[in-house]
C-alpha cells in the first residue's frame, strides 16, 4: 500500500512554525527546532521493511509551506495518510483532514497523537479522521491495522485490532478498547535513517553541542515512572517498556561508524536507571565508541542516577542530561506527584558536574496555585544552581494543562480554567486563574533566561575551562552563540504577546464602573 507519514507546516500569525513531532508539548518557534518523531520514523520504517511504500513527509524539516507541502502529498496520491496530533493544532488538523478528503476521498486518514486518543470520538465528529489511534505505540498498531486494511475490503466494521476507534461505512463510530502491548519493544525496528531524511533533523537542534547530531531509536516507551500529573506519560492508555540494551548499543555503533554522528540524545520519558544505564555505558566503553569523538545525552530524574553511575557515565563520554526540575518549593513538587523534594537536587547536579557532565534543568511557571512566594524561591534557587555551575543550561516553559491529563482534568474540576479554545493552549501563555497576575510569571521567565547574559554565569563557564575538557571550551565558545539566539528566541515566545485573560476581564469591569 501507499502510506504518507506527514506533518503539515503550521504557522501561526507571527509567522512561527508549531513544532509537533516531539511527540509531546507543542510550541511555536520564530527560529525552529526540527525534532525527528522517533515512534513514526520506527512506524515508517517497519512498514516499509513489509514491503509498503512509504512516504516520509515532515513538510517543517523539508521547508515547505502549506500549499507546497499540501500539492505534494495529494500528487503522491497515497492510499493511507497518518498525522499525529496535539491539543494546540487540534483545529488545523480538522480542516486539513476535510480539505485533503476532498481531493482524495478513498485515503484514509489515521490520526494519532494525544489528544486524540484520549478524546477520539470528537475527532471523528469534527473531522472525516477514519481512524484514530488510541495507543502511543503507533508503530505496533499501524503494522497490524494496515495489514487488516490491505486484506480485509470490510475492515471498518471487521476490525478486531484493540486500541482503534473507527468511522464506519454509515458514519458512525466504533471503539475496539485501549492497546494492550504483547510484543517485545525490540520487535519494532531501528529508525532506517535514510528513509526518513534524517539530515533535515541533524543540526537545529539545542540539544547539540556538536553537529550532525541525531535522536536514537528511544530505550523506553512511554516512561518508567509515569507518575506526574502534567506530563503525557500517565495513564491507563500507557504502557511502559524498555529496549535490550545491546540492540541500542549496535544503532549507537551504526550511528557513528555509518553515518557520522557526532552526537546521539535519547529522547526517552526517562533514560535507563541501575544496572542498565552501568551495561549501556561500560558498553560504550567496551566498544570504544567513547573514543569516536561522539557525544550521549538522555533526560532522566533526580534521584536516579547514583555516583557509580555518574562517573560511568562521564567515562563513556556522556555529556547533556535533561532533568526536570519543575519548580524549588515541596509543595508544588507534591501536587504534581514528581517523587522527590528540593533538598535531592543540588546533590545530584554536584555529582553530575564534577564528573564533567552538562545537567540541563527544566522548569516551568504558572500553575494555578503558584503564589509569589513560591515562583520568587524557583526563580532565586534556578539563578543560585546556574551561577554556582551546577547546571549548564535552562529551559523555562508555561504549564499549560494540555491532552486531558491529571493536571488538565484537575484544572477542569477546579474551574480555574480561562479558555475551552483549544488554539489558546499553544504555551505560549497562562490560561489558568491564578494568586497573582500573570505578568509575574513572564518576569519570572525573563529572569530565569537572563542567567544566560549575565557576567556571573559567564564568568562561571570560564572557570569550568581550568578543566582542560573539550567539551568545557565547545560549550562557551561554539555552543555560545547558538544558545544566546535560542534563549532570545524562547524569552520572545513566551513573552512578547501575551493576553492575560484576567487582566482583560479586571480592566473591562473598571471600565463599565467609570
Amino acid at each position: 500500500m501507499r502510506i504518507a507519514i506527514s506533518y503539515p507546516p503550521i504557522v501561526n500569525d507571527r509567522g512561527q512554525k508549531a513544532m509537533v513531532s516531539q511527540n509531546r508539548n507543542v510550541q511555536f518557534f520564530k527560529a525552529p527546532t526540527y525534532l525527528l518523531p522517533v515512534i513514526q520514523a520506527q512506524a515508517a520504517t517497519w512498514l516499509r521493511d513489509l514491503g509498503h511504500q512509504v512516504y516520509w513527509d515532515d513538510g517543517n524539516a523539508q521547508l515547505k509551506d502549506y500549499g507546497q507541502w499540501f500539492d505534494d502529498l495529494v500528487a503522491w496520491r497515497p492510499e493511507i495518510v497518518v498525522f499525529e496530533s496535539t491539543t494546540p493544532v487540534m483545529k488545523f488538523y480538522w480542516r486539513t483532514v476535510d480539505e485533503l478528503k476532498a481531493r482524495l476521498p478513498d485515503c484514509v486518514v489515521i490520526m494519532t497523537g494525544y489528544h486524540s486518543m484520549r478524546r477520539p470520538e470528537e475527532t471523528l465528529q469534527r473531522s472525516r479522521t477514519d481512524v484514530v489511534l488510541r495507543s502511543n505505540h503507533i508503530d505496533f498498531v499501524l503494522k497490524r491495522l494496515v495489514s487488516v486494511i490491505e486484506r480485509r475490503r470490510d475492515w471498518r466494521g471487521s476490525a478486531d485490532l484493540e486500541g482503534l476507534a473507527i468511522r464506519l461505512d454509515d458514519g458512525s463510530f466504533r471503539s475496539t478498547g485501549n492497546f494492550r502491548q504483547v510484543e517485545p519493544l525490540e520487535r519494532s525496528p531501528d529508525v532506517d535513517r535514510e528513509l526518513v531524511q534524517w539530515k533535515n533533523y541533524a543540526y537545529e537542534n539545542g540539544n547539540f553541542l556538536q553537529t550532525p547530531g541525531t535522536y536514537a531509536t528511544s530505550v523506553i516507551r512511554d516512561c518508567m515512572f509515569g507518575k506526574c500529573t502534567f506530563c503525557r506519560y500517565n495513564g491507563p492508555d500507557l504502557t511502559f517498556s524498555m529496549r535490550p540494551v545491546e540492540q541500542s548499543l549496535d544503532e549507537y555503533q551504526r550511528l557513528i561508524e555509518q553515518h557520522g554522528v557526532r552526537e546521539i540524545f535519547d529522547d526517552s520519558g526517562v533514560w535507563y536507571r541501575g544496572q542498565e544505564a552501568r551495561r549501556f555505558a561500560q558498553g560504550i566503553i567496551d566498544r570504544g565508541l567513547h573514543q569516536k569523538g561522539c557525544y550521549f545525552g538522555f533526560n532522566t530524574r533526580f534521584e536516579y542516577l547514583d555516583e557509580e553511575t555518574i562517573k560511568l557515565l562521564a567515562k563513556a563520554n556522556f555529556r547533556f542530561v535533561l532533568i526536570g526540575l519543575e519548580a524549588a518549593d515541596d509543595e508544588t513538587l507534591e501536587r504534581l506527584n514528581k517523587g522527590y523534594k528540593v533538598q535531592h537536587v543540588e546533590q545530584a547536579l554536584r555529582l553530575m558536574t564534577e564528573h564533567g557532565l552538562h545537567p540541563h534543568l527544566t522548569i516551568m511557571v504558572g500553575y494555578y496555585w503558584q503564589t509569589q512566594q513560591q515562583l520568587d524561591r524557583t526563580v532565586r534557587f534556578v539563578r543560585s544552581l546556574m551561577f554556582r555551575g551546577l547546571a549548564r543550561t535552562l529551559q523555562v516553559t508555561i504549564c499549560t494543562p494540555l491532552d486531558f491529563t491529571p493536571y488538565h482534568q484537575e484544572c477542569i474540576q477546579q474551574g480555574v480554567l480561562l479558555t475551552e479554545d483549544y488554539d489558546d493552549f499553544d504555551m505560549s501563555r497562562v490560561i489558568v486563574r491564578t494568586p497573582i497576575p500573570h505578568d509575574r510569571y513572564y518576569e519570572a521567565i525573563r529572569r530565569m533566561y537572563g542567567v544566560a547574559f549575565h557576567p556571573l554565569f559567564v564568568l562561571r563557564q570560564m572557570r569550568f575551562l581550568a578543566s582542560f575538557r573539550r567539551r568545557d571550551w565547545q560549550f562557551l565558545f561554539t555552543y555560545g552563540w547558538r544558545a544566546i539566539r535560542r534563549v532570545r528566541n524562547h524569552v520572545f515566545n513566551l513573552t512578547s504577546r501575551h493576553v492575560d485573560a484576567a487582566a482583560v476581564a479586571g480592566s473591562e469591569a473598571v471600565r463599565k464602573a467609570a
